[in-house]
């Protein structure tokens, strides 16, 4: 009788293990990145936040150049620590000429996706623009916008997150 329990328990702890549910794949482009400087005694943030299911990535960041903040949103795919964008919208700027669809100006010429080939590394817990596919190839510790916690009143508007939110489920 003992044997047959013994035998029993082992068949129902062993069929126990093995439903067990997988364990969760971190998704190491799933965050926010953000750097700040002081330009004409203004603080000046850069952001980008991203959503990573599986092998997908949707962004949405914000850049300042030319005396003026850019934003822009963008999907890819993502290879080991490398992120390959392939459509951008936005802010036309350096990024892009292609405003989001509801984004832009009444009478736009360019409104949806833009095709692109950027891309974005991680390395050292930093993200930065990278041509390279192996990003951390030479690259040193401070090169790129480090992750945060949350980017506070600096980042995303709700819209933004929405946004974001809705694209990693597949609804760009």
């Amino acid at each position: 009788m003992r044997f047959a329990m013994a035998a029993i328990l082992t068949i129902a702890t062993g069929v126990a293990a093995t439903t067990a549910a997988p364990a969760l794949t971190p998704a190491p482009f799933e965050g926010a990145w953000m750097s700040c400087d002081t330009y004409q005694g203004t603080e000046i943030c850069e952001y980008k936040m991203l959503a990573q299911r599986g092998n997908r990535v949707c962004g949405v960041q914000r850049y300042f150049a030319t005396n003026a903040y850019y934003e822009q949103r963008f999907v890819g795919t993502v290879k080991a620590n490398v992120a390959h964008i392939e459509k951008i919208c936005g802010d036309p700027g350096s990024e892009t000429d292609t405003y989001c669809r509801g984004r832009g100006p009444e009478g736009a010429e360019k409104v949806g996706w833009q095709v692109t080939n950027r891309k974005l590394g991680l390395c050292n817990g930093r993200l930065f623009e990278s041509s390279n596919l192996h990003p951390c190839a030479g690259a040193s510790r401070l090169v790129g916008m480090p992750k945060v916690a949350d980017p506070g009143e600096q980042g995303p508007e709700p819209e933004e997150r929405a946004w974001l939110a809705a694209c990693a489920a597949g609804n760009e």
